[in-house]
């Protein structure tokens, strides 16, 4: 409609019908503008999970060849508390670590554990039903390039994203098979999971899930260190970790601090018993050994090479089993233990018969009997 059949339509109308009539060409002319405004929410929300989803299926792929259906994924904010709810049944536990001593957990389902194998083994997923059951240290391995592969990626993909954490700032630490002692680990406040479900194998052969929970991003939004650097995170098992920033590079730690950081396995010695070979075979289930009175006040804490550190006494807290080291006072006001006697020497009741390890010469003598 042009300039003179809109004048012509003017004066012809009633005064609210030309109130009426701008107000609808108004909402005409902006509802493109609303429907794409929409959209663009409608796919940055949808992305977030869809691109989560892309990163597991490069992992499984580029690392095992292992085929990867995402059927839901979820990000959903958790408190501690909550978390052994929300695990998968007898998963294995990859706890990892990010920048300023910061934990979160990686949780594999048994069935996809299990794929996992299957795939290094038999270089196929078979249809048979995972068997539940506790992880082992094997299993870690066997994941930890996987976790470290599956962060990389979600670093990536998710990369600038508010209330994101940023994944690829992660890397596998250790691992549990008891999801009791992460609330001893992880620092109490609100985190970020995000649980995947997904098919596993070319024809869907077997149920898999993953859940990811980090700490919640706090002040401004994180993103990926692949965006700060203007360089993108290298994907693979041998991956290197993402270039540090300028401004994080000037605050980096030292080799000493950083070998601050380095685990140490520690040990608690009850007691020492020495014990000869006879009794040593002779011992069955529901055998009693004696331990000194003061065994549960004077437990020794030692290195894994059997180095002293600290004295300590057993006892319990929050259910579990505890050990509260000694103030260096108690440990000087502590008498010393007594040093173990030493074994004394094996009775000589064979010294008359022949040794097969030494000539006639050298073997001793039996001892002279007079006779009368």
């Amino acid at each position: 409609m042009d300039s003179a059949d809109t004048q012509m339509a003017t004066q012809g109308a009633q005064p609210g019908q030309i109130l009426r009539r701008m107000i609808a060409e108004r909402d005409l002319a902006q509802t493109p503008r609303r429907q794409a405004a929409a959209a663009a929410d409608l796919a940055g929300e949808v992305t977030r999970e869809r691109a989560a989803a892309t990163a597991l299926g490069r992992a499984a792929e580029r690392l095992h060849h292992l085929p990867i259906f995402v059927e839901a994924t979820t990000f959903a904010p958790m408190s501690l508390s909550e978390m052994p709810e929300l695990l998968p049944e007898r998963a294995l536990l990859a706890v990892i670590e990010g920048g300023r001593d910061t934990l979160g957990v990686v949780a594999i389902c048994p069935g996809f554990l299990t794929s996992l194998i299957e795939m290094q083994a038999l270089g196929r997923v078979t249809s048979r039903p995972a068997v539940p059951r506790r992880a082992t240290r094997t299993d870690a391995t066997i994941a930890a390039d996987f976790v470290n592969l599956f962060l990389a990626e979600l670093g990536r993909e998710l990369s600038g994203r508010d209330s994101v954490p940023s994944f690829g700032n992660f890397r596998y630490a250790t691992y549990l098979d008891d999801p009791r002692p992460l609330a001893l680990m992880l620092e109490d406040g609100e985190m970020m999971r995000m649980t995947m479900k997904f098919r596993i194998g070319s024809g869907g052969q077997r149920d898999g899930t993953i859940t990811i929970a980090l700490p919640m991003p706090t002040g401004a939004p994180q993103a990926s260190s692949a965006q700060g650097s203007g360089t993108a995170l290298l994907a693979g098992p041998d991956a290197a970790p993402a270039p540090i920033p300028a401004a994080a590079e000037a605050a980096s730690l030292s080799l000493a601090a950083a070998m601050q950081q380095a685990p140490v396995p520690l040990v608690g010695v009850l007691a020492r018993r020495v014990l000869s070979l006879g009794a040593l075979r002779g011992l069955t289930a529901g055998a009693t050994i004696s331990l000194p009175a003061n065994a549960l006040d004077e437990v020794r804490i030692e290195t894994a090479s059997g180095q002293f550190i600290a004295r300590a006494r057993l006892g319990e807290a929050e259910g579990r089993h505890a050990l509260r080291l000694k103030r260096a006072a108690d440990l000087r006001a502590a008498p010393s233990a007594p040093a173990a006697p030493e074994a004394a020497d094996l009775p000589m009741g064979d010294v008359h018969r022949p040794d097969a390890f030494r000539s006639d010469a050298q073997a001793p003598q039996p001892p002279h009997q007079n006779t009368a």
